[in-house]
């Protein structure tokens, strides 16, 4: 459910007041949603190595169900894994090499 625009004013300005009133704390919170975000990404690693194991044991086995079992949750683990990765910021700082002058931008 989406948020209307007067509760999103709202929650902005809580969010500006805290930050004046306790930046430490603040940025604390800030920080608090990679920690969620890096055990999401472990877990879809996980999931797609057992899957890779299930796969591989299916195979050994000889059990196409096993196998295709294997790969079902090989393939969840990756997506959730690339999803996770996705989702991270990649923060990148302006470039300011000296090295490309006026005449070289084009």
């Amino acid at each position: 459910m989406a948020l209307s625009e007067y509760e999103k004013k709202t929650l902005e300005k809580i969010a500006q007041e805290l930050e004046h009133d306790d930046p430490k704390f603040a940025a604390k919170m800030r920080s608090m949603t990679l920690p969620a975000t890096g055990r999401r990404l472990a877990s879809g690693i996980f999931t797609a190595l057992a899957g890779c194991l299930v796969l591989l044991t299916g195979v050994a086995a000889r059990a196409p169900a096993l196998g295709i079992i294997g790969f079902t949750i090989m393939g969840t683990g990756a997506y959730l894994a690339s999803k996770c990765v996705g989702s991270l910021a990649i923060r990148r700082r302006p470039s300011s090499s000296p090295s490309m002058g006026s005449a070289e931008m084009g």
